[in-house]
């Protein structure tokens, strides 16, 4: 059967994020990361909400792990935006960061996978990039991502980039993301709303509950 246009894209909210064909993608809650987000007291109780809903409704859970390789295996870009972030000018400067054991890669109090999620650790800001991402949704005929977590501007945005490259629509949740200023975090949100969707997590956990009734 050949889709048309009208039926290969949603043109709601509802056919955005039904359950059956959706997955949550709650994005680098771990300590040294989400938890120096400047508002990750409001991302949390939306992040929650978003988790509860998914539950419910059967979404499939997905939990990204921010994991680095220690700074000799580390790529030239990598090193330079860590550089950056930590505003030396030399790699030889750079301090080991969200490597493996560290208390900086463990989730967030409270924000911690259940058995069932899946968990993918990754090293670069897509989530696509040496994981098992796109066969794990492909198996579950996954079509749209619902991204929250930190941060907006970084991982949150160059994922739905990805993601609309391969083919999959993304939801980014406005107040379940977050980041370490604001202004970013705002432009990424308005970024996003011009070729992806932004929702808040009050209406989709409200189309997930109606759907796990």
């Amino acid at each position: 059967m050949t889709m048309t246009a009208e039926s290969a894209v949603p043109l709601t909210l509802e056919s955005f994020v039904a359950p059956k064909t959706t997955a949550l993608v709650m994005w680098d809650m771990q300590n040294g990361l989400a938890g120096r987000a400047n508002n990750i007291e409001t991302v949390k109780p939306a992040a929650r909400r978003l988790l509860e809903a998914a539950d419910r409704a059967g979404v499939l859970v997905i939990w990204s792990r921010h994991i680095l390789p220690p700074l000799d295996l580390l790529s030239g870009p990598m090193q330079l935006f860590m550089m950056r972030k930590q505003k030396v000018d030399h790699p030889s400067k750079l301090k080991p960061f969200m490597n493996r054991g560290m208390p900086e890669t463990d989730f967030i109090d409270g924000f911690e996978p259940a058995p069932h999620h899946v968990v993918l650790e990754k090293g670069v800001p897509s989530l696509f990039v040496d994981t098992p991402l796109d066969s794990r949704l492909k198996v579950r005929g996954i079509r749209t991502l619902v991204l929250a977590g930190v941060a907006t501007e970084i991982g949150i945005e160059f994922t739905a980039r990805h993601a609309s490259a391969l083919g999959y629509f993304s939801v980014a949740v406005e107040d379940a993301t977050g980041s370490y200023a604001t202004e970013p975090h705002l432009q990424s949100l308005d970024y996003l709303r011009k070729w992806a969707n932004v929702a808040n997590s009050e209406e989709i956990a409200a189309i997930w509950s109606e759907a796990g009734r």
